[in-house]
């Protein structure tokens, strides 16, 4: 108990206090040094978990329950980039770097671009073929961040006939798969 040994090596020179085992002097102090343990103990957990890159539990779901979006993965790292991301965009850092990496920090892996539009972008996922897994969570979060006077479209990539040749899939291979598969496929 380290308060109660604090509060012991205070009051010993005033000798007015008896400090033998079984006292009643003793068993006050024991008291409330367990007390000011507790509350140390307490005060440390909270102040680790006030801060983004120390918190590790409640004050991470507390930080993200600030914000409307979640991000996409759940392990710490995440959650703490996450926060550090929502973070960074602010009144004037709607640059399209800075949205980047907001919808990145929120696990949601897609490349954002601009167009020659005024007021559109493209969202698009690569290395995926077809809506990834997942989608409906992602375009929450992509909506959450992106300023709303943007048009948002949204380009799904699919396996093309000049792909297929390259693949050198022949015509038995195509007639096994369905038309979902061939959409889908990739050569691993």
């Amino acid at each position: 108990m380290g308060y109660t040994n604090d509060l012991v090596r205070l009051l010993r020179p005033l000798g007015v206090y008896s400090f033998d085992a079984g006292s009643f002097s003793l068993a006050e102090l024991q008291a409330l040094g367990g007390a000011l343990d507790a509350l140390d103990e307490y005060a440390q957990a909270m102040q680790r978990e006030s801060v983004v890159m120390t918190a590790t539990g409640e004050g991470l779901d507390q930080m993200l329950s600030l914000f409307r979006s979640r991000t996409i993965a759940q392990s710490v790292e995440a959650k703490r980039a996450a926060i550090a991301g929502f973070l960074s965009v602010g009144g004037d850092s709607f640059t399209l770097a800075a949205l980047r990496g907001c919808i990145c920090a929120c696990g949601v892996a897609c490349q954002l671009d601009e167009t020659d539009a005024v007021n559109r972008v493209v969202v698009s996922f690569p290395g995926i073929m077809g809506i990834p897994e997942g989608f409906a969570q992602a375009q929450t979060v992509i909506e959450d961040i992106l300023p709303c006077q943007l048009e948002i479209v949204y380009f799904f990539r699919y396996c093309t006939w000049g792909e297929t040749m390259e693949y050198g899939l022949t015509w038995g291979a195509l007639n096994a798969m369905t038309w979902h598969d061939w959409r889908h496929y990739t050569q691993e």
